[in-house]
């Protein structure tokens, strides 16, 4: 896989896949769904049903609650037609989680809210308890057929199931379940085999129908993968982190084990982020080291020094001096055009980031972070050496490496920005994830945090 190049300007054109809890998603549910879905592909008819209902709407009922559930981390209950008192148990577990009233009978409401969270991925307020893993949660069939592109029929609906449930769907969308094996059904096959350790070969074997059968009815997930050896995690936030304007739980946030943050202050000449004040302060009131970043446009000539004076009057205004305890340097985001064409900036020059670096410097006393990928500065600074004095957060998705390359001139880095789609309890969309290259004892340092001294990005 290639490198990507979308990344802080346009990361999260995703956020519109939210997880909602409670009163919300009831609003979300009474929204959508406005006709009956049969989201597992059972059946559409859906009437009143409780304990001791049969039949194929009570399939499509368990069904449906096993993908709306486990994103919560509850384990998958039989999918068998038989409204027993282990669904009538989730079912409460789930209008407790949707906000509704809890009488473990599926009427209107329920179906209406069942509907849109098993289609559209949300999390509950609690988390679920581990049960016994089921072999039966999508009640298609039981045959288990070599599938590949363009298969049809159960075994495919049964497929795309399990794979709905395999797969963590924040990171993975789901499926829809139509029977009908094409090309997105192929790439999650190939994704579900890359994360159980198969072949990537895109067909359904019996190796790879063993493993989803396993992973499908338990309370765990693929996801995509972390870099390994890198202990500090940190995040990445902007006003697309606030869907509707929803806040962030900093404390949530840091109650997860992230100990960094970078938060965007401003981009350009004329843009302050709407969420700077609040989240750079609340990030450092929970305890998280904190940068704020300022995002470069290159659309007019010798503008780094005005977007220089922009930054330093946004983010003085928030507090941030650069040197108290849990100030992180602050940053300079480096890379293509924010409009989707991933163009060069039309005007960015070294000359003019150097004049954003010394101004800011200057102002704060700290040694700006620049954030970046070696390909950018290739690409369209003419694999310039003039930055390698600073300390350097580099973007790069692949899964393929153990670190990111780091551009001419340098011989480290200090954060990675490793995905676009990692989520956080307490964010209510998708965020870059990264991890730090060192130590707490480093990050610490870093931060101004034990010696009161601005230290030196680690080796």
């Amino acid at each position: 896989m290639g490198q990507r190049t979308l990344l802080r300007g346009l990361t999260l054109a995703v956020a519109a896949v939210l997880p909602l809890c409670g009163p919300a998603a009831v609003q979300a549910a009474g929204s959508a769904a406005a006709t009956a879905v049969a989201v597992c592909g059972h059946t559409s008819a859906q009437p009143t049903l409780r304990q001791g209902s049969t039949g194929d709407a009570a399939v499509e009922a368990q069904c449906e609650l096993n993908l709306a559930t486990k994103p919560s981390r509850y384990t998958p209950i039989a999918a068998d037609g038989s409204f027993g008192a282990a669904t009538a148990t989730r079912v409460q577990e789930f209008q407790r989680c949707a906000g509704l009233g809890v009488d473990g009978v599926i009427g209107p409401q329920t179906w209406t809210a069942l509907n849109t969270w098993a289609a559209r991925p949300h999390t509950c307020a609690t988390q679920g308890t581990s049960g016994t893993a089921q072999t039966e949660v999508c009640g298609h069939t039981d045959t288990r057929p070599t599938l590949q592109q363009g298969a049809q029929g159960t075994e495919v609906e049964e497929l795309q199931c399990r794979l709905n449930l395999a797969m963590e769907p924040f990171h993975y969308p789901p499926l829809t379940i139509d029977g009908d094996f094409g090309g997105g059904t192929e790439g999650r096959v190939v994704e579900f085999q890359s994360c159980a350790g198969l072949g990537t070969d895109g067909v359904v074997g019996p190796n790879t129908w063993a493993k989803l059968a396993d992973w499908s009815g338990l309370d765990t997930y693929c996801t995509p993968p972390r870099p390994v050896g890198y202990p500090v995690d940190g995040l990445d936030t902007a006003e697309y982190q606030h869907p509707d304007g929803a806040p962030i739980d900093w404390n949530a946030v840091r109650a997860s084990g992230v100990e960094f943050a970078t938060v965007k202050a401003t981009r350009g000449l004329n843009v302050t982020d709407a969420y700077l004040a609040t989240d750079l302060v609340a990030a450092r009131a929970a305890g998280l080291a904190v940068a704020p970043y300022h995002f470069y446009t290159g659309t007019a000539p010798d503008t780094g020094g005005a977007q220089a004076d922009r930054f330093i009057a946004a983010v003085r205004a928030t507090g941030y001096t650069g040197q108290r305890a849990g100030d992180l340097p602050p940053v300079l985001d480096l890379e293509r055009m924010d409009d989707g064409s991933e163009r060069c900036p039309a005007y960015g020059t070294v000359a003019d980031a150097q004049a954003w670096l010394d101004k800011v410097e200057a102002a704060f006393g700290r040694t700006p972070v620049i954030y970046t990928q070696k390909s950018f500065l290739d690409d369209c600074l003419g694999s310039t050496t003039a930055f390698a004095r600073y300390p350097l957060q580099l973007a790069d998705y692949r899964r393929s490496i153990t670190q990111p390359p780091v551009p001419d001139g340098s011989t480290t880095w200090t954060m990675w920005q490793y995905t676009d789609a990692a989520l956080f309890p307490g964010v209510q969309a998708p965020a870059t994830g990264d991890v730090f290259n060192g130590t707490q004892a480093d990050l610490d340092r870093l931060a101004n945090r034990g010696t009161g001294l601005t230290a030196a990005p680690p080796e």
